[in-house]
């Protein structure tokens, strides 16, 4: 029973107990989640810079993610872009033994020139996830065709064309970070693709008895430029391929630091939660024994 005597203690004391007891469920609740507070309003002053930070490292994060797509692009792009140049390479033998004296026919120069235009279309062709990769931003649209029409098939003397390309001129680049933009991006209009595309028409439609020598060798001297227009094209794109790994090397050493600033902010001290949760249920503890005493207390044993 609460006396006027021991009203005021107990009350101080109910106070103090009430204070402790939040005080606990803060220590206990950092104790099992590792966190100082359960929301920002928790963090005080440090709230607006836990979530400013937090903002820079999913805007991180999202570089990377982004810069994995297109790092697949790059690759795949790298990879036809390989065989284009190996289609040319063989293309180029062929045209070389043409060349030399043994007939064009027993080379079988229309049907080798035919099927290997057909697999540099197919390479010129190459999707990744549904996206073509040599369309500029007609992602959606295969950049080459060589039917008749579009394209005329070429024959001695050759004039350039892209008429094949279907797609359009935009040049795809990536925003690596906030500060810095790769460009990467390849289209089949290049004056390589138009260059091989052109020579091996030559091929496909040049008379093979009797050999028609001029248009082999134009077609010989067009895959030449267009080999070299080709490996400096594979040449950039290992270039991009080059800097995408880095800025994301980049990024993930920003996130590195941004999660420990964000740790140091919103994490507690293990060793240090665990000690004062302890002296908080000590303290709790004390308080408890002392509203015990003061129910016993009567002025009476004091008269």
């Amino acid at each position: 029973m609460t006396r006027v005597s021991t009203y005021g203690q107990l009350n101080a004391t109910l106070t103090s107990i009430m204070r402790q007891q939040s005080d606990l469920a803060v220590a206990q609740a950092q104790n099992a989640t590792g966190l100082k507070s359960q929301s920002y309003q928790g963090l005080g002053a440090d709230s607006a810079r836990a979530l400013n930070l937090e903002a820079q490292l999913a805007r991180s994060l999202q570089y990377v993610q982004q810069g994995e797509i297109v790092a697949s692009r790059v690759e795949t792009m790298y990879g036809a872009v390989t065989d284009m140049i190996d289609t040319l390479g063989k293309y180029q033998s062929l045209l070389s033994t043409a060349m030399s004296g043994q007939s064009a026919g027993t080379a079988a120069l229309n049907y080798q020139a035919q099927t290997w235009l057909d697999t540099f279309v197919d390479s010129a062709n190459t999707r990744l996830t549904g996206r073509y990769l040599f369309s500029g931003d007609m992602t959606d649209t295969a950049p080459v065709d060589v039917s008749d029409p579009p394209y005329t098939p070429q024959t001695y003397p050759s004039t350039a064309s892209t008429a094949y390309y279907q797609g359009d001129s935009a040049i795809a680049t990536f925003q690596a970070s906030d500060g810095k933009t790769i460009t990467y991006g390849v289209t089949a209009n290049e004056a390589g693709f138009e260059q091989a595309i052109r020579a091996l028409s030559l091929g496909a439609n040049a008379s093979e008895n009797p050999v028609d020598q001029d248009a082999l060798t134009e077609a010989y001297d067009l895959v030449n430029t267009a080999l070299d227009a080709l490996l400096v094209t594979q040449t950039k794109l290992s270039a991009a391929a080059s800097a995408l790994e880095w800025e994301m090397d980049v990024q993930t050493d920003v996130q590195v630091r941004l999660e420990a600033m964000v740790s140091t902010i919103k994490e507690v001290d293990v060793a240090e939660a665990l000690t004062r949760m302890e002296t908080l249920q000590t303290q709790l503890e004390a308080s408890y024994a002392a509203i015990a005493r003061i129910n016993k207390m009567n002025l009476f044993d004091y008269l």
